[in-house]
């Protein structure tokens, strides 16, 4: 009952044992084809007691407590397991392949995870940490601050985030120009597809003097990596890598500069 859970099944071996995802669950394609039970904040009861699961996985969230307790006095088995930031996608990873009977498989993915990772932090941690701000959003201006896995992401690739406020807050231009991020990496939400990457550069060549912009280090990733702690985490760090610091990290980032 959320994407990141979706795409930990499917790469524990274990898609031929989903019933129903979520609307946002579009990974892997595979998962695209099943049942919906609605959103992960707001699922749908009554679509989750029709498939009949044996376990039904969630992670918490205010809005969908009511649903979750439902679901369990129902007679359902229910596993609550956070996952919103990269130490929980670890965790996630061996309990979803506890709770599921294939343990040494949840080892092997979040050792081999956990490895891809800090071979790539290692790498990028011989140049100097590129200030840079994490944008989710544009309009209004949201960015990803601390505590939030776009953020530890962004450090692992070798960025220091600008934003020091927790969370996502809302941002001002103006912080931004006093700020003078060299690099600027945008999400990319499916509210933002309109326009492509090329709304983005129209967006901020306004503030050609913010070196990011001057240089034309504005980068539009994918936001299904870098927003999810899932199994892909990894190509979210490696592809933010590539950007920052491409002549240590040469490969495909998986996104493009707008």
């Amino acid at each position: 009952m959320s994407p990141a859970l979706t795409e930990i099944l499917f790469a524990l071996g274990l898609g031929d044992r989903v019933v129903g995802v979520t609307k946002y669950c579009d990974w892997p394609p595979e998962a695209r084809r099943l049942p919906k039970i609605g959103g992960f904040v707001d699922p749908s009861v009554e679509a989750v007691v029709a498939l009949s699961p044996d376990l039904a996985l969630v992670s918490p969230a205010a809005g969908n407590r009511e649903a979750a307790l439902a679901i369990r006095r129902l007679g359902i088995r229910l596993e609550v397991v956070p996952c919103e930031t990269l130490a929980e996608a670890y965790d996630a990873i061996q309990r979803v392949a506890s709770v599921c009977g294939v343990q040494a498989r949840g080892r092997a993915l979040s050792g081999a995870l956990r490895a891809r990772i800090e071979a790539t932090a290692a790498r990028v941690r011989r140049d100097t940490p590129v200030p840079t701000l994490f944008c989710v959003q544009l309009e209004p201006l949201v960015a990803a601050g601390t505590g939030t896995l776009p953020s530890e992401i962004l450090e692992l690739a070798g960025g220091r985030n600008i934003v020091r406020e927790p969370r996502y807050p809302r941002i001002g231009i103006e912080s931004v120009l006093a700020a003078g991020p060299e690099a600027i990496i945008v999400a990319r939400m499916d509210s933002q597809d309109a326009g492509g990457p090329g709304r983005v550069l129209d967006f901020w060549k306004r503030w050609s003097s913010i070196p990011a912009v001057g240089n034309e280090r504005v980068f539009v990733i994918d936001a299904t990596t870098a927003l999810r702690a899932g199994p892909r985490v990894a190509e979210a760090v490696e592809g933010l890598a590539a950007l920052l610091h491409p002549r240590i990290e040469p490969r495909s980032a998986g996104g493009g500069k707008s």
